[in-house]
């Protein structure tokens, strides 16, 4: 008898023991780190699984991998599935940190930090040679410094392109040829006053609409990126597409502030290393697609009316008509925002 109660206590004892151990080792599991297995990323992009968003994306899943020793691994969740298609709801979730890592452009980062579309003011930034010398700047430092004031830490500034405008009615070169014309816009509060300004009449509604309100006449022409503009078959129910770079959207690499906060230095300079560089890869695969895509509309849409630039002379004329809207937001920017990207007031 005593022999069992013996026998039942280092049963016991032994139990408890393996209990103990597996409980440590899950602990041990959770961490991730402890044990030397892979920490998985859950990366939310606005982009579609074939845009020039989601190959930046990969990129910067690969390089970080690739700086880090493989102790990453991100997985990419395209078009807002995570936030179940809503932008500003992707954005939520980066913020409080239910993931890790985000991509939007400037114009839906505008609805929660008002200073992030500055570089889509009309006719900021007309070229290629303007956007590369302003956002690699002091300019996409104060854009970044802007989104990270929403409760994450922006690393990387990508290229969502130039906003193009097409219609039915004429080829656009001045603010004269706006007058009255309807465009469907954006619903940001800065290009509806632009295109005020310019005499035309901005009207808002959903980007699944247009083709068909193209179509009646119930707007005479809108504007947007030249990929979803070829992509979306906008161009088989417009006469005039002119390139006149009116606005440029920029996009926001960011990561939460709660993954920021777990990194070590070390781990923060192999984020940003990866981040700058997989968007620089995305803006170059975004002009080359630009350039793909020109060639393309000229040989698919042969009765299409394409302006491909304007004259200095003519964008000095778009300026000056919408420098009321810069008037507007002087305040709410700061002038300092503004000169930051070479723009001054009178």
């Amino acid at each position: 008898m005593k022999w069992k109660k013996i026998g039942a206590v280092v049963l016991s004892a032994a139990m408890l023991f393996t209990l103990w151990g597996c409980s440590k080792g899950n602990e041990s599991a959770e961490s991730g780190e402890e044990k030397g297995d892979v920490i998985e990323l859950k990366f939310s992009s606005a982009g579609s699984d074939n845009s020039t968003w989601q190959e930046g994306a990969l990129k910067f899943g690969e390089l970080l991998s690739e700086y880090t020793d493989g102790k990453y691994k991100v997985t990419v969740y395209p078009s807002d599935q995570l936030s179940g298609g809503n932008q500003a709801g992707g954005i939520e979730l980066v913020q409080n940190g239910s993931t890790d890592i985000h991509l939007q452009d400037a114009l839906v980062w505008s609805s929660v930090s008002e200073k992030s579309i500055v570089a889509s003011f009309p006719w900021l930034l007309p070229t290629y040679e303007d956007v590369d010398t302003y956002m690699a700047g002091e300019g996409g430092e104060a854009l970044k410094a802007a989104v990270s004031e929403s409760g994450v830490v922006c690393l990387a500034l990508g290229e969502n392109g130039y906003r193009q405008v097409v219609n039915t009615k004429q080829a656009i070169a001045s603010p004269e040829d706006m007058q009255g014309m309807k465009l469907r816009v954006p619903g940001s509060a800065v290009h509806i006053s632009l295109l005020k300004n310019i005499g035309a009449d901005p009207i808002s509604m959903n980007q699944s609409e247009v083709y068909s309100s193209l179509q009646q006449g119930t707007i005479d022409g809108c504007e947007n990126t030249l990929d979803l503009l070829y992509s979306q078959n906008t161009l088989e129910v417009v006469d005039y597409l002119t390139f006149w770079n009116y606005s440029y959207d920029p996009l926001f690499l960011s990561v939460s502030q709660k993954l920021w906060d777990s990194l070590s230095e070390e781990e923060k300079e192999a984020f940003t290393k990866a981040a700058e560089e997989a968007m620089d890869y995305q803006k170059q695969v975004t002009r080359d697609k630009v350039d793909d895509l020109m060639e393309k509309i000229g040989e698919e849409y042969s009765d299409l009316e394409i302006t491909k630039e304007l004259t200095e002379e003519q964008i000095a004329e778009f300026q000056e008509a919408v420098a009321p809207v810069y008037e507007e937001y002087r305040e709410a920017m700061g002038e300092d925002l503004f000169k930051a990207f070479g723009y001054t007031f009178q």
